[in-house]
Protein backbone atom coordinates (compact mmCIF):
# COMPACT_ATOMS: atom_id res chain seq x y z
CA UNK A 1 0.00 0.00 0.00
CA UNK A 2 1.42 3.49 -0.98
CA UNK A 3 1.97 6.41 1.16
CA UNK A 4 -1.34 8.08 0.12
CA UNK A 5 -4.13 5.93 1.20
CA UNK A 6 -7.26 7.48 2.60
CA UNK A 7 -5.67 9.15 5.20
CA UNK A 8 -6.94 12.42 6.46
CA UNK A 9 -3.80 14.77 5.87
CA UNK A 10 -4.62 18.19 8.11
CA UNK A 11 -5.26 16.16 11.24
CA UNK A 12 -1.26 14.73 10.32
CA UNK A 13 -0.01 18.17 9.41
CA UNK A 14 -1.66 19.40 12.73
CA UNK A 15 0.01 16.79 14.99
CA UNK A 16 3.42 17.18 13.50
CA UNK A 17 2.89 21.36 13.65
CA UNK A 18 1.66 20.64 17.15
CA UNK A 19 4.20 18.32 18.49
CA UNK A 20 7.84 20.37 16.78
CA UNK A 21 6.11 23.86 17.67
CA UNK A 22 5.77 22.75 21.64
CA UNK A 23 9.52 21.78 21.32
CA UNK A 24 10.92 24.72 20.13
CA UNK A 25 8.46 26.11 22.64
CA UNK A 26 9.72 24.62 25.63
CA UNK A 27 13.56 24.45 24.90
CA UNK A 28 13.56 28.11 23.78
CA UNK A 29 11.94 29.11 27.20
CA UNK A 30 15.29 28.27 29.11
CA UNK A 31 17.26 30.47 26.47
CA UNK A 32 15.21 33.17 26.24
CA UNK A 33 14.95 34.00 30.53
CA UNK A 34 18.65 32.69 30.51
CA UNK A 35 19.57 35.84 32.52
CA UNK A 36 16.67 35.89 34.79
CA UNK A 37 16.77 32.09 35.20
CA UNK A 38 20.52 32.41 35.86
CA UNK A 39 20.03 35.34 38.94
CA UNK A 40 17.12 33.44 40.62
CA UNK A 41 19.03 30.92 41.22
CA UNK A 42 22.54 32.40 41.19
CA UNK A 43 24.47 29.97 38.72
CA UNK A 44 26.98 30.89 36.35
CA UNK A 45 26.71 30.31 32.56
CA UNK A 46 28.24 27.20 32.15
CA UNK A 47 25.76 25.58 34.98
CA UNK A 48 22.55 26.99 33.05
CA UNK A 49 24.80 25.73 29.81
CA UNK A 50 25.17 22.39 30.91
CA UNK A 51 20.57 22.49 31.33
CA UNK A 52 20.59 23.72 27.58
CA UNK A 53 22.73 20.59 26.86
CA UNK A 54 21.56 17.56 28.99
CA UNK A 55 18.00 18.42 28.31
CA UNK A 56 18.79 17.44 24.88
CA UNK A 57 20.87 14.68 25.86
CA UNK A 58 17.91 12.91 27.90
CA UNK A 59 16.03 12.77 24.01
CA UNK A 60 18.51 9.88 23.51
CA UNK A 61 16.31 7.88 26.11
CA UNK A 62 13.26 8.97 25.13
CA UNK A 63 13.91 8.61 21.48
CA UNK A 64 14.91 4.91 22.50
CA UNK A 65 11.55 4.69 24.19
CA UNK A 66 8.91 6.51 22.10
CA UNK A 67 10.40 5.51 18.29
CA UNK A 68 10.58 1.44 19.53
CA UNK A 69 6.97 2.26 21.31
CA UNK A 70 5.69 4.00 17.36
CA UNK A 71 7.44 1.03 15.45
CA UNK A 72 5.39 -1.66 17.64
CA UNK A 73 2.54 -0.27 18.72
CA UNK A 74 1.69 2.67 15.99
CA UNK A 75 2.16 6.37 15.18
CA UNK A 76 -0.87 7.72 17.20
CA UNK A 77 -0.98 7.17 20.38
CA UNK A 78 2.53 7.25 20.74
CA UNK A 79 2.88 10.62 19.36
CA UNK A 80 0.08 12.02 21.24
CA UNK A 81 1.38 10.55 25.02
CA UNK A 82 4.96 11.83 24.20
CA UNK A 83 3.99 15.64 23.58
CA UNK A 84 1.53 15.31 26.40
CA UNK A 85 4.82 14.26 28.39
CA UNK A 86 6.69 17.13 27.27
CA UNK A 87 4.12 19.88 28.33
CA UNK A 88 3.67 18.02 31.57
CA UNK A 89 6.86 18.14 32.81
CA UNK A 90 8.21 21.65 31.46
CA UNK A 91 4.69 22.95 33.32
CA UNK A 92 6.03 21.47 36.67
CA UNK A 93 9.48 23.56 35.98
CA UNK A 94 7.32 26.67 37.27
CA UNK A 95 7.28 25.23 41.05
CA UNK A 96 10.94 24.13 40.78
CA UNK A 97 12.09 25.70 44.23
CA UNK A 98 15.83 24.90 43.48
CA UNK A 99 17.91 25.07 40.67
CA UNK A 100 18.61 21.32 40.95
CA UNK A 101 15.10 20.48 40.66
CA UNK A 102 14.49 22.94 37.57
CA UNK A 103 17.31 21.08 35.59
CA UNK A 104 15.45 17.36 36.63
CA UNK A 105 12.47 18.86 35.34
CA UNK A 106 13.95 19.93 32.18
CA UNK A 107 15.72 16.76 31.55
CA UNK A 108 12.65 14.54 32.08
CA UNK A 109 10.74 16.41 29.81
CA UNK A 110 13.28 16.22 27.57
CA UNK A 111 12.17 12.51 27.16
CA UNK A 112 8.95 13.60 25.51
CA UNK A 113 10.25 13.14 22.04
CA UNK A 114 7.83 13.14 19.25
CA UNK A 115 9.99 14.43 16.05
CA UNK A 116 10.46 11.03 14.45
CA UNK A 117 7.25 9.84 15.28
CA UNK A 118 5.50 12.85 13.46
CA UNK A 119 7.87 13.13 10.58
CA UNK A 120 7.17 8.78 10.13
CA UNK A 121 3.30 9.08 10.02
CA UNK A 122 4.02 12.27 7.59
CA UNK A 123 5.98 10.62 5.43
CA UNK A 124 3.61 7.81 5.49
CA UNK A 125 1.20 9.52 4.78
CA UNK A 126 2.31 12.51 2.21
CA UNK A 127 3.33 11.43 -1.75
CA UNK A 128 6.71 11.97 -2.42
CA UNK A 129 6.44 15.10 -4.47
CA UNK A 130 4.74 16.79 -2.07
CA UNK A 131 6.63 15.35 1.32
CA UNK A 132 9.59 17.77 1.08
CA UNK A 133 6.65 20.66 1.31
CA UNK A 134 4.94 19.46 3.95
CA UNK A 135 8.48 18.43 5.96
CA UNK A 136 9.42 21.84 5.50
CA UNK A 137 6.27 23.15 6.86
CA UNK A 138 5.92 21.06 10.27
CA UNK A 139 9.98 21.89 10.56
CA UNK A 140 9.34 25.33 10.46
CA UNK A 141 6.78 25.46 12.78
CA UNK A 142 9.18 25.07 15.26
CA UNK A 143 9.94 29.10 14.84
CA UNK A 144 6.37 29.20 15.41
CA UNK A 145 6.94 27.76 18.93
CA UNK A 146 10.05 29.98 19.31
CA UNK A 147 7.65 32.81 17.89
CA UNK A 148 5.34 31.98 20.89
CA UNK A 149 8.03 31.71 23.36
CA UNK A 150 9.24 35.13 22.73
CA UNK A 151 5.62 36.69 23.01
CA UNK A 152 5.09 34.57 26.16
CA UNK A 153 8.29 35.85 27.77
CA UNK A 154 7.28 39.41 26.67
CA UNK A 155 4.22 39.84 28.29
CA UNK A 156 5.29 37.57 31.57
CA UNK A 157 8.76 37.26 31.58
CA UNK A 158 9.16 40.74 33.80
CA UNK A 159 5.73 40.55 35.29
CA UNK A 160 5.76 41.17 39.17
CA UNK A 161 5.41 38.05 41.03
CA UNK A 162 1.57 36.63 41.41
CA UNK A 163 0.40 35.15 44.97
CA UNK A 164 -1.85 32.05 44.72
CA UNK A 165 -2.17 30.61 48.12
CA UNK A 166 1.36 29.30 49.53
CA UNK A 167 2.76 30.11 46.10
CA UNK A 168 4.34 32.79 44.60
CA UNK A 169 4.77 32.91 41.06
CA UNK A 170 7.68 35.03 39.23
CA UNK A 171 6.94 35.74 35.86
CA UNK A 172 9.78 33.73 34.15
CA UNK A 173 7.56 30.39 36.40
CA UNK A 174 4.04 31.79 34.37
CA UNK A 175 6.34 31.42 31.31
CA UNK A 176 6.70 27.97 31.88
CA UNK A 177 3.31 27.23 32.62
CA UNK A 178 1.91 28.20 29.45
CA UNK A 179 3.83 25.44 27.98
CA UNK A 180 0.61 23.27 28.66
CA UNK A 181 -1.09 24.93 25.66
CA UNK A 182 -1.27 20.90 23.33
CA UNK A 183 -4.03 19.60 25.31
CA UNK A 184 -6.73 20.95 23.85
CA UNK A 185 -4.86 19.68 20.68
CA UNK A 186 -4.44 16.30 21.61
CA UNK A 187 -8.07 16.19 22.54
CA UNK A 188 -8.72 17.14 19.26
CA UNK A 189 -6.31 14.58 17.54
CA UNK A 190 -7.51 11.27 19.60
CA UNK A 191 -10.28 11.64 17.59
CA UNK A 192 -9.30 13.17 14.08
CA UNK A 193 -6.12 11.78 13.68
CA UNK A 194 -6.05 8.42 11.43
CA UNK A 195 -3.47 5.88 12.67
CA UNK A 196 -0.94 5.46 9.51
CA UNK A 197 -2.08 2.85 6.90
CA UNK A 198 1.29 1.67 5.93
CA UNK A 199 1.92 1.13 9.25
CA UNK A 200 -1.52 -0.48 9.78
CA UNK A 201 -0.81 -3.01 6.82
CA UNK A 202 2.82 -3.92 7.67
CA UNK A 203 1.07 -4.82 10.78
CA UNK A 204 -1.90 -6.93 9.42
CA UNK A 205 0.92 -8.55 6.89
CA UNK A 206 3.08 -9.64 9.90
CA UNK A 207 0.08 -10.92 11.80
CA UNK A 208 -0.69 -13.12 8.88
CA UNK A 209 2.01 -14.69 9.06
CA UNK A 210 3.07 -18.06 10.36
CA UNK A 211 6.58 -18.68 9.33
CA UNK A 212 9.12 -17.62 12.33
CA UNK A 213 11.64 -17.69 9.50
CA UNK A 214 10.07 -14.84 7.39
CA UNK A 215 9.59 -13.01 10.60
CA UNK A 216 13.41 -13.05 12.12
CA UNK A 217 14.12 -9.96 10.06
CA UNK A 218 10.56 -7.97 9.77
CA UNK A 219 10.14 -8.09 13.25
CA UNK A 220 13.50 -6.29 14.25
CA UNK A 221 12.21 -2.98 15.58
CA UNK A 222 14.62 -2.27 18.09
CA UNK A 223 17.80 -0.33 18.72
CA UNK A 224 20.31 -3.14 18.76
CA UNK A 225 18.47 -5.14 15.88
CA UNK A 226 19.25 -2.02 13.92
CA UNK A 227 22.62 -1.67 15.08
CA UNK A 228 23.41 -5.27 13.74
CA UNK A 229 21.39 -4.56 10.35
CA UNK A 230 22.80 -3.23 7.18
CA UNK A 231 21.76 -0.12 7.81
CA UNK A 232 23.85 0.79 10.73
CA UNK A 233 25.95 3.20 7.71
CA UNK A 234 23.10 5.04 7.09
CA UNK A 235 22.53 5.25 10.93
CA UNK A 236 26.26 6.53 11.81
CA UNK A 237 26.58 8.92 8.48
CA UNK A 238 22.97 10.66 9.04
CA UNK A 239 23.86 10.94 12.90
CA UNK A 240 27.07 12.39 11.96
CA UNK A 241 25.24 15.25 9.26
CA UNK A 242 22.44 15.92 11.76
CA UNK A 243 25.14 16.25 14.73
CA UNK A 244 27.27 19.45 12.93
CA UNK A 245 24.16 21.25 11.53
CA UNK A 246 22.86 20.60 15.19
CA UNK A 247 26.17 21.88 16.57
CA UNK A 248 25.96 24.87 14.64
CA UNK A 249 22.54 25.72 14.94
CA UNK A 250 23.18 25.33 18.98
CA UNK A 251 26.58 27.44 18.83
CA UNK A 252 24.49 29.64 17.60
CA UNK A 253 21.10 30.09 18.76
CA UNK A 254 21.06 29.28 21.83
CA UNK A 255 23.01 31.87 23.36
CA UNK A 256 21.67 34.82 20.82
CA UNK A 257 18.63 36.38 22.90
CA UNK A 258 21.64 36.76 25.33
CA UNK A 259 24.04 38.37 23.13
CA UNK A 260 22.33 40.60 21.66
CA UNK A 261 20.64 41.72 24.78
CA UNK A 262 24.27 42.63 25.67
CA UNK A 263 24.66 44.40 22.67
CA UNK A 264 21.62 46.24 23.23
CA UNK A 265 22.58 47.71 26.04
CA UNK A 266 26.11 48.62 24.46
CA UNK A 267 24.15 50.82 21.69
CA UNK A 268 21.81 52.30 24.36
CA UNK A 269 24.62 53.55 26.23
CA UNK A 270 25.95 54.71 23.41
CA UNK A 271 23.06 56.46 22.58
CA UNK A 272 22.32 57.69 25.79
CA UNK A 273 18.96 55.69 25.77
CA UNK A 274 17.80 53.31 28.61
CA UNK A 275 19.32 50.07 29.26
CA UNK A 276 16.18 48.57 30.53
CA UNK A 277 14.63 47.81 27.45
CA UNK A 278 17.72 46.14 25.96
CA UNK A 279 16.43 42.66 26.95
CA UNK A 280 12.85 43.50 25.28
CA UNK A 281 14.62 45.10 22.16
CA UNK A 282 16.63 41.68 22.39
CA UNK A 283 13.68 39.73 21.91
CA UNK A 284 11.98 41.36 19.77
CA UNK A 285 14.86 41.40 17.10
CA UNK A 286 14.44 37.30 17.84
CA UNK A 287 10.80 37.50 16.60
CA UNK A 288 11.83 38.99 13.38
CA UNK A 289 15.35 36.14 13.09
CA UNK A 290 12.86 33.49 13.38
CA UNK A 291 10.14 34.29 11.38
CA UNK A 292 13.29 34.60 8.32
CA UNK A 293 14.30 30.85 10.16
CA UNK A 294 10.51 29.39 9.32
CA UNK A 295 10.68 30.77 6.00
CA UNK A 296 13.90 29.27 5.21
CA UNK A 297 12.68 26.01 6.62
CA UNK A 298 9.51 25.61 4.75
CA UNK A 299 11.74 27.10 1.64
CA UNK A 300 14.81 24.58 1.73
CA UNK A 301 11.91 21.41 2.29
CA UNK A 302 9.82 22.65 -1.15
CA UNK A 303 13.18 22.96 -2.91
CA UNK A 304 14.46 19.63 -1.89
CA UNK A 305 10.74 18.10 -3.51
CA UNK A 306 12.59 19.37 -6.71
CA UNK A 307 16.51 19.70 -6.73
CA UNK A 308 16.43 17.22 -4.49
CA UNK A 309 17.76 16.62 0.01
CA UNK A 310 21.38 16.26 -0.96
CA UNK A 311 21.64 19.56 -3.07
CA UNK A 312 19.22 21.43 -0.96
CA UNK A 313 21.25 20.77 1.91
CA UNK A 314 24.69 21.62 0.72
CA UNK A 315 22.98 25.27 -0.97
CA UNK A 316 22.10 25.62 3.08
CA UNK A 317 25.93 24.86 4.07
CA UNK A 318 26.92 27.16 1.73
CA UNK A 319 24.68 30.36 2.80
CA UNK A 320 26.14 29.60 6.40
CA UNK A 321 29.20 29.90 5.61
CA UNK A 322 28.67 33.18 4.00
CA UNK A 323 26.95 34.32 7.34
CA UNK A 324 30.06 33.42 9.49
CA UNK A 325 31.93 35.33 7.58
CA UNK A 326 29.83 38.47 8.08
CA UNK A 327 29.36 37.45 11.98
CA UNK A 328 32.96 37.56 12.53
CA UNK A 329 33.96 40.55 10.15
CA UNK A 330 31.89 42.72 11.99
CA UNK A 331 32.29 41.94 15.28
CA UNK A 332 36.20 41.53 15.37
CA UNK A 333 38.09 43.28 12.96
CA UNK A 334 34.99 46.38 12.22
CA UNK A 335 32.47 46.70 14.59
CA UNK A 336 29.36 47.41 12.89
CA UNK A 337 26.19 46.00 14.51
CA UNK A 338 23.72 46.72 12.04
CA UNK A 339 25.92 44.75 9.46
CA UNK A 340 26.20 41.98 12.51
CA UNK A 341 22.48 42.00 12.39
CA UNK A 342 23.12 41.03 8.45
CA UNK A 343 25.19 38.69 9.09
CA UNK A 344 22.51 36.96 11.90
CA UNK A 345 19.80 36.84 9.03
CA UNK A 346 22.04 35.00 6.62
CA UNK A 347 23.04 32.57 9.54
CA UNK A 348 19.34 32.20 10.33
CA UNK A 349 18.22 30.92 6.84
CA UNK A 350 21.16 28.43 6.70
CA UNK A 351 19.24 26.91 9.30
CA UNK A 352 16.52 25.93 6.61
CA UNK A 353 18.86 22.46 5.96
CA UNK A 354 17.03 21.34 9.09
CA UNK A 355 14.00 21.16 6.93
CA UNK A 356 15.15 18.56 4.98
CA UNK A 357 16.09 16.07 8.30
CA UNK A 358 12.74 14.38 8.82
CA UNK A 359 11.81 13.87 5.20
CA UNK A 360 15.07 12.84 4.09
CA UNK A 361 15.76 10.10 7.19
CA UNK A 362 12.26 8.67 6.81
CA UNK A 363 12.40 7.95 3.11
CA UNK A 364 16.00 6.20 3.88
CA UNK A 365 14.37 3.27 6.30
CA UNK A 366 11.70 0.86 5.99
CA UNK A 367 8.67 0.84 7.89
CA UNK A 368 9.47 -1.51 10.16
CA UNK A 369 11.90 0.68 12.06
CA UNK A 370 11.39 4.11 10.68
CA UNK A 371 10.05 5.13 13.94
CA UNK A 372 13.17 4.20 16.42
CA UNK A 373 15.50 5.01 13.44
CA UNK A 374 14.44 8.68 12.58
CA UNK A 375 13.88 9.70 16.37
CA UNK A 376 17.43 8.35 17.33
CA UNK A 377 19.46 9.76 14.62
CA UNK A 378 17.85 13.17 15.49
CA UNK A 379 18.05 12.73 19.23
CA UNK A 380 21.77 11.56 19.52
CA UNK A 381 22.48 14.39 16.95
CA UNK A 382 21.27 16.93 19.34
CA UNK A 383 22.36 15.92 22.55
CA UNK A 384 25.61 15.32 21.16
CA UNK A 385 25.75 19.07 19.60
CA UNK A 386 26.61 20.24 23.46
CA UNK A 387 26.95 23.70 21.62
CA UNK A 388 25.57 25.83 24.65
CA UNK A 389 27.18 24.44 27.48
CA UNK A 390 30.83 24.54 24.91
CA UNK A 391 29.71 28.35 24.39
CA UNK A 392 28.90 28.45 27.86
CA UNK A 393 32.71 27.38 29.07
CA UNK A 394 34.68 29.70 26.74
CA UNK A 395 32.14 32.55 27.40
CA UNK A 396 32.54 32.17 31.16
CA UNK A 397 36.59 31.89 30.64
CA UNK A 398 36.58 35.11 28.21
CA UNK A 399 34.60 37.74 29.61
CA UNK A 400 35.88 40.97 30.91
CA UNK A 401 37.26 41.11 35.01
CA UNK A 402 35.72 44.49 35.47
CA UNK A 403 33.72 44.88 38.70
CA UNK A 404 34.88 41.61 39.84
CA UNK A 405 32.60 40.64 42.62
CA UNK A 406 29.44 42.70 41.82
CA UNK A 407 26.47 40.86 40.41
CA UNK A 408 26.49 39.62 36.67
CA UNK A 409 24.13 42.24 35.43
CA UNK A 410 26.49 45.29 36.95
CA UNK A 411 29.57 44.05 35.60
CA UNK A 412 27.53 43.85 32.12
CA UNK A 413 27.07 47.28 32.45
CA UNK A 414 30.45 47.85 33.23
CA UNK A 415 31.22 46.45 29.47
CA UNK A 416 28.51 45.13 27.79
CA UNK A 417 30.38 44.99 24.39
CA UNK A 418 33.02 42.69 25.99
CA UNK A 419 30.35 40.44 27.29
CA UNK A 420 29.42 40.27 23.59
CA UNK A 421 32.33 39.57 21.98
CA UNK A 422 33.17 37.11 24.63
CA UNK A 423 29.85 35.24 23.86
CA UNK A 424 30.94 35.61 19.80
CA UNK A 425 34.26 34.17 19.86
CA UNK A 426 32.39 30.45 21.37
CA UNK A 427 29.58 30.95 18.87
CA UNK A 428 31.81 30.91 15.56
CA UNK A 429 32.66 27.84 16.20
CA UNK A 430 29.67 26.75 13.66
CA UNK A 431 32.18 27.23 11.31
CA UNK A 432 33.86 23.96 11.73
CA UNK A 433 30.59 22.24 11.37
CA UNK A 434 29.50 23.87 8.42
CA UNK A 435 33.20 22.89 6.78
CA UNK A 436 32.72 19.14 7.89
CA UNK A 437 29.04 18.92 6.53
CA UNK A 438 30.55 19.55 2.81
CA UNK A 439 32.45 15.83 3.29
CA UNK A 440 29.68 14.24 5.12
CA UNK A 441 26.58 15.02 2.70
CA UNK A 442 28.68 12.89 -0.34
CA UNK A 443 28.19 9.79 1.40
CA UNK A 444 24.27 10.10 2.35
CA UNK A 445 21.96 8.41 -0.69
CA UNK A 446 19.74 10.94 -2.40
CA UNK A 447 15.94 9.93 -1.94
CA UNK A 448 13.68 12.23 -3.67
CA UNK A 449 11.34 10.60 -5.49
CA UNK A 450 11.06 7.11 -2.94
CA UNK A 451 7.42 5.80 -2.83
CA UNK A 452 6.86 4.42 1.03
CA UNK A 453 5.16 1.51 0.63
CA UNK A 454 4.44 -1.48 3.41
Amino acid sequence: MAETASTNKLPVLIAGVIGWAHDGFALVLVSLLATTIAAEFAVSKAELGLVFSLQYVMTVFGAAFFGYMADKFGRKQVLLISVLWDSIFTALSAFAPTFLIFAILRLISGLGVSWGISFSLLSETFSSDKRGKAGGLVHGTFVVGYIAAVIVTLIFGDMAPITLGPLVLEGWRICFLSALFPIPFLIYLEYRLDESQVWVEQKEILDRSTSEIDLVEEKTTGISDILRSQWLKFMVLLTVLFWLSEFAYHALADWAPTYFEYMFIHELQQSGGNVDSAQTLARVLMLGIMVVAGFALYLTGWASDSIGRKRAFFYSCVIGLVGVVFFVTFNFVTYIFPLIIVGCLVLTFSFGMHGVFGVWSAEVFPTRFRATATSFIFSVARALALGAFIIGLITDALEPTVGSGLPIEERVLLDPLGFAQALAVGMTLCVFAYVAMFFVLRLIPETRGKDITT
